[in-house]
């Protein structure tokens, strides 16, 4: 079904505008598949801006909910009022998408929602992997990518997504969110009501080094289980070049991780994103 004129513009300047990197990684996807990894994308960033849509957690979960419905309905083959809700189940027609998997990452914006911390290691990896690796894993479908593609996504939700929450942590230590798991900063001797007010001191960069080293390790298990090569689904995957650099600027001595968004220039990341293309790995 076609969209309506003006429908695939606003799928694309919104990840262009939310998403900067998915969306300079989808430009070098195949034709056929680019305007269904944007709304995938799209799709993504609606969810991730509920909160700030939001002055109650219970206004919020009403939005959630009405996107766990209207998703479900138009799944069903129901006419769907918003574009990109319209977009993305085109998408998961053409490519069956699982709807668990989608419906996946409606629930764990719950937790952007929450005053309660996370909990444990275990729970961050799930919500990673329900939010940054269900990306990938979608994405890996669409572009057609097999099995392995699809294996590789938990690794590259785990290293993207974490490095990308340890970027934003002053972000969302100002909403009052606490991304960082409570058994990690128990063993460093830090409370996340300490986090929240302010303590950047020697154990929070502690906590912080031992997820780098989370990310790193999972980027580099990422490589090797390519074998240098995600066949089709490399775009999808062309993020994951910015990882590295981003963990070596986290890393740095002067680096304030309560003041300051961790950031690369835009022309160095579209070089790294190139640069990952011409390779054809990351």
């Amino acid at each position: 079904m076609a969209q309506p004129a003006g429908t695939e513009a606003m799928i694309r300047d919104l990840v262009r505008s939310g998403d900067q990197d998915r969306y300079w990684a989808a430009l070098l996807a195949a034709d056929r598949v680019r305007g269904d990894l944007l709304a995938l994308y799209a799709f993504n960033i609606e969810l991730a801006r509920v909160p700030e849509q939001v002055r109650e957690p219970r206004l919020g979960e009403i939005r959630l909910q009405w996107w766990r419905d209207a998703l479900a309905a138009a799944l069903g083959g129901e006419a769907a009022d918003h574009p990109v809700l319209a977009a993305v189940a085109e998408a998961a027609w053409r490519h069956d998408l699982p709807a668990g998997v989608l419906d996946g990452m409606i629930d764990a914006r719950s937790f952007d929602l929450a005053d309660e911390p996370m909990k444990d290691l275990s729970a961050l990896l799930a919500y990673l992997d329900a939010t940054a690796g269900a990306m990938f894993r979608l994405g890996a479908r669409i572009t057609g990518g097999d099995d392995r593609a699809a294996d590789l996504a938990g690794l590259a939700g785990i290293a993207y997504g974490l490095t990308g929450l340890m970027r934003a942590l002053p972000y969302h230590i100002a909403r009052g969110n606490v991304f960082l798991p409570g058994d990690l900063l128990a063993k460093h001797g830090l409370h996340p009501q300490a986090i929240l007010n302010g303590g950047a001191n020697d154990d929070l960069r502690a906590v912080l080094r031992d997820l780098r080293e989370i990310a790193a390790e999972a980027l580099a298990n990422f490589r090797r289980q390519a074998a240098g090569r995600p066949g089709a689904a490399l775009p999808v995957f062309l993020p994951l070049a910015l990882v590295e650099p981003y963990l070596k600027r986290l890393a740095s001595a002067g680096h304030d991780p309560l003041l300051e968004i961790v950031q690369l220039n835009p022309l160095q990341r579209y070089a790294l994103i190139w640069r990952a293309h011409l390779r054809g790995r990351i």
